[in-house]
């Protein structure tokens, strides 16, 4: 049990979720950032137990300059989040380049002027790890590896799944610069997951609104072919929130950086596993022979593994969980029709 207060950005997200009860179950104090009081509401109507139990700052627009500067008084530690993950790219700048970086920074700069911060965990991503130019099976990638893109760059470029890998680069280059800076005072972690897969335990208003990771896992459901897979490296939220747990409350976890990935995986393995696990939605799931992917990057998360203790959630029972949280929730918005 820990009296310390955990300021969470973005706590009524997906992954922010996850982290926010991951620490409420280890008994710390939390504070969770949302845009509005709705959003609040909401989250305890999905988590009565925790109905004043936990603080909310509202914080609109993380990207303003000071966005951070009153949620963070009195907080120790710090877990953020919030930061734009879509491919709904209209403006570079505007829907993904300025919210990560300005958001990463923002939180951080309240973090030097706060002197009770000890420790800073950023949820970063393997996006900001890989290189587009090196996906072959002749590279492995582990947390020395940094994408090679720029601002610039991404400013100009036409491919959203680009300006998001950019983005994340972006924010966390800064994290690490800022953290460097003499005027900070507290220690960074950061987390890159790839594609973080498991069970929703955020609110979800309708099944359009599922976040993009998890709803990868949904598109097998009612399709009329197995979809091409988006991105072939997964990881359980359950585990990432238990590194984030971690990355602020381990000693070595200081000053680190940490690739955590699970697994590799393709499309063709959720279909199988979720017509063998759930026999009464089978006609709504694709048949398809499971395949061994397409030849691509190798990784490596043992760091991650070994100072932390990682053990990794399985892929099956990961894809279980993940698909009977998103049934869990289709019944439930059509009971309230």
């Amino acid at each position: 049990m820990s009296s310390e207060l955990v300021l969470v950005s973005g706590a009524s997200g997906f992954v922010g979720t996850a982290v926010t009860l991951a620490f409420l179950e280890k008994g710390f104090r939390v504070r969770g950032t949302v845009r509005s009081q709705d959003k609040a509401d909401k989250w305890e109507a999905k988590h009565p137990q925790y109905k004043g139990k936990i603080e909310w700052a509202i914080v609109k627009d993380i990207a303003e300059k000071g966005a951070f500067d009153e949620a963070i008084k009195g907080v120790t530690l710090v877990a953020h989040t919030a930061s734009p993950f879509h491919y709904d790219v209209k403006d570079n700048e505007r829907d993904m380049l300025i919210p990560a970086l300005e958001g990463t920074r923002q939180i951080l700069r309240a973090a030097q002027k706060e002197p009770s911060v000890k420790r800073v965990v950023l949820t970063s991503s393997f996006a900001s790890v890989l290189d587009f130019d090196k996906l072959g099976p002749e590279t492995t990638f582990t947390e020395k590896d940094w994408n090679p893109a720029t601002y610039d760059s991404a400013k100009k470029a036409d491919q959203p799944p680009y300006i998001y890998c950019a983005s994340k680069k972006i924010a966390e280059e800064e994290a690490w610069k800022i953290a460097k800076e003499p005027e900070t005072k507290w220690d960074l972690c950061t987390v890159c997951p790839p594609m973080v897969l498991g069970p929703i335990s955020q609110p979800v208003g309708s099944l359009d609104a599922i976040n993009t990771s998890a709803g990868a896992v949904w598109a097998v459901v009612d399709a009329k072919e197995v979809p091409e897979t988006t991105f072939p490296v997964w990881v359980d939220v359950r585990d990432i929130a238990d590194i984030h747990v971690k990355g602020v409350t381990e000693d070595i976890a200081k000053g680190k950086r940490y690739l955590c990935i699970a697994g590799h995986y393709d499309n063709t393995q959720i279909a199988s596993i979720a017509r063998k696990a759930f026999p009464d939605q089978a006609s709504r799931i694709p048949d398809a022979k499971p395949s061994d992917g397409s030849p691509h990057f190798k990784t490596d998360s043992s760091l991650v593994e070994k100072e932390l203790g990682i053990k990794w959630i399985g892929f099956e029972q990961c894809i279980k969980d993940t698909l009977s949280s998103i049934f869990e929730v289709e019944k439930e918005l059509k009971g309230s029709k």
